[in-house]
């Protein structure tokens, strides 16, 4: 019998691809990439249809294996889009066959997916898979916000990627009381990689391997800063908030995250950011919401009203992200702004 699928979900910027590339160097576990089948797939199940009309089924193939992001994954042989036609006659069909056949590429025969948006699909994951491993990883928010600040394709507002951390930790939290469901702390696991992944694997009643740790040629490069992670695993990112960021950013953060600092083990170290601080970051983020639609104009029409065209959608969202990875690769940026927003 199958054992159940492992799914590594929590915010962006928590280290999910790193626990992904380690954990995907398991003899016994294919932890595939970033599907984004919520975002792409499930999300727009009303557009598409019922899966069991052939026509339905070969229409979402057709756009699904046409996105950047699938082509990335090393999803464009026919083997697959046959396998779809013939299996994925409902939307759980249709996600246990993208599994599979990455379990099968991989020669291994445990399945798994890290796509940190599946925060907010995680109830269903465990409805559909009674059983399944829902590993939490959760990261210093202040942490994953300065990550955030740097990234090309995250918005420019504190107030809003600080948002991100609340609503995808909480999300997950919501899974929290099913037997698979493990928290791991990114401060840990880099600091003590080895019994963190003993940990892991003894929640997922696998026997721990070394070459867990060894780092390996990655087959897919999604973006030049995807390099990094194919490095070991270090703990030298720790903490660089604190030389990244300015103190007001760090008392916007603090006072969105609020009690959900300390309840997820973090300590405060600010107090509350002053009005006129928090005034100037809301209408910052008020300003950059529109600047990113505007940005994403024919993206958001396309999401708006033709939401299968996915293909479409998607090229006129990673334009604009390509074009700003092009200008930032090689780059150190810097966060002291203290009105909540990137330099």
């Amino acid at each position: 019998m199958n054992r159940p699928p492992v799914f590594i979900v929590g915010a962006p910027r928590s280290g999910t691809t790193l626990l992904r590339n380690a954990l995907n160097r398991h003899p016994s576990l294919a932890i595939c990439g970033e599907t984004q089948f919520y975002r792409y797939v499930y999300s727009r199940r009303k557009a598409f249809g019922d899966l069991s009309d052939v026509r339905n089924r070969r229409r979402l193939i057709t756009e699904y294996l046409a996105t950047e992001r699938i082509l990335r994954l090393g999803f464009s042989g026919p083997t697959l889009r046959e396998r779809l036609l013939q299996e994925a006659t409902t939307y759980q069909r249709f996600f246990t066959c993208i599994l599979d056949y990455y379990a099968q590429s991989e020669g291994k025969p445990r399945t798994g997916e890290k796509s940190p948006h599946h925060a907010v699909f995680a109830e269903t994951l465990c409805q559909w898979y009674p059983g399944a491993a829902i590993i939490h990883l959760v990261r210093d928010p202040r942490d994953v916000v300065a990550s955030l600040q740097r990234m090309p394709w995250a918005p420019n507002s504190i107030l809003t990627n600080a948002r991100t951390w609340v609503s995808r930790n909480l999300a997950v939290l919501r899974c929290r009381h099913q037997p698979g469901y493990l928290r791991v702390h990114y401060e840990e696991l880099v600091q003590k990689p080895e019994a963190e992944l003993e940990r892991i694997c003894a929640h997922l009643g696998e026997p721990y391997s070394p070459r867990m740790l060894v780092p390996q040629e990655a087959h897919v490069t999604y973006s030049p800063r995807s390099e990094l992670s194919r490095t070991p695993i270090t703990k030298e990112r720790l903490g660089h908030w604190r030389h990244q960021l300015a103190s007001t950013d760090v008392a916007l953060i603090e006072w969105i995250a609020g009690s959900h600092l300390t309840r997820f083990g973090y300590e405060p170290t600010s107090p509350p950011p002053p009005y006129p601080a928090l005034a100037r970051a809301f209408g910052f983020a008020f300003v950059d919401a529109v600047q990113s639609r505007m940005s994403h104009f024919p993206a958001v029409l396309y999401r708006a009203f033709r939401p299968t065209r996915l293909a479409k959608e998607e090229f006129w969202v990673f334009r604009r992200i390509r074009q700003q990875e092009r200008e930032s690769v090689g780059l150190t940026a810097v966060v002291n702004t203290g009105a909540g927003h990137k330099p």
